[in-house]
């Protein structure tokens, strides 16, 4: 009904407004060709890129239930007639102790991803929590380290390995490794981003730098410290150089040499290098897949300030 004015001319009735438009997910066909292409094809290298990372292990696998006729036969075969044929993995075990270069490895391994773990944030926090004259200085030398090849110093690190009686020891092995470069600025980066207020709420309550560094620091990094041991031990258990060098006996090999006891410069023996090669990546594969939601959290966090 019309509202009547003052002067008796007659209103207009008022009218709602019309509801506001709540802004929904632009759908694929909203979208601007170009952009839908670039979408697809940015699709296609992600698969490409992960094909190309995955299809080298499924071969590897495949092969390693193969036996050499199956491997040479024409055209190529991609299945293997038995996939219960465990023959080429009890010959690996037969002929190498292939448990005592698994154990060798995994050993080294573990010792030189804790070592660093414990030396990188340690040096991290130091690094990233301390003033104190030339502190850049020292950084950026530590840093400059990696450019350096490991080719260069090998020499002198075997004689001084050598005078110290070091040759074909678990502690010879492991020298280069008990400290990471790498290590020291992934975790100077990580514990830079840790609010300074913490530390200094804990040193007014008493707290001493080792109780901030255990009780304050580590919990909060420890995404970084999971992605640090990781790679430091997929470093060390893939490292080949260094103990062909060191290693004399084969009790001391670790498990990258003991793939090479199947390559001859007449004949490879591709069904056992291949099953030792899958035995080998088992164990990086185990401790990835255990610590991956670490991993993920140490890349969101990067992203993050204070």
């Amino acid at each position: 009904m019309a509202a009547v004015s003052e002067t008796g001319g007659i209103l207009e009735p008022r009218q709602a407004p019309p509801p506001a438009r709540v802004p929904g997910p632009v759908g694929p066909s909203l979208l601007p060709p170009r952009t839908v292409y670039l979408r697809w094809l940015a699709a296609l290298l992600v698969a490409c890129g992960a094909l190309s990372v995955f299809f080298p292990l499924f071969w590897m696998a495949l092969t390693s239930f193969k036996t050499v006729p199956e491997i040479q036969r024409v055209p190529l075969q991609i299945l293997p007639d038995h996939w219960t044929n465990q023959s080429n993995y009890q010959e690996v075990f037969r002929r190498e102790p292939f448990g005592r270069f698994l154990a060798n490895s995994g050993l080294v391994a573990s010792i030189s991803a804790l070592s660093s773990m414990v030396v990188s944030a340690l040096a991290g926090y130091g690094f990233a929590k301390f003033r104190f004259p030339g502190r850049d200085v020292f950084f950026f030398a530590i840093i400059g380290i990696i450019m350096v090849p490991f080719q260069s110093v090998v020499v002198p690190l075997y004689v001084w390995v050598n005078r110290l009686g070091l040759l074909d020891t678990y502690l010879g092995i492991l020298a280069p490794d008990l400290v990471s470069v790498f290590g020291v600025f992934l975790m100077r980066q990580a514990i830079e981003v840790v609010p300074s207020d913490y530390i200094d709420a804990a040193r007014i309550d008493g707290c001493g730098e080792l109780r901030i560094f255990f009780r304050v620091i580590l919990p909060t990094v420890k995404p970084a410290l999971a992605t640090l041991l990781i790679i430091k031990f997929m470093w060390t258990w893939n490292e080949f150089f260094w103990p062909l060098v060191v290693v004399n006996s084969t009790h001391m090999k670790v498990v990258t040499m003991g793939l090479m006891s199947f390559v001859n410069i007449y004949y490879i023996e591709y069904n056992l290098l291949t099953t030792a090669a899958v035995i080998s990546v088992l164990p990086i594969l185990i401790i990835f897949l255990t610590l991956q939601k670490w991993v993920v959290k140490a890349v969101v966090m990067s992203g993050l300030k204070g």
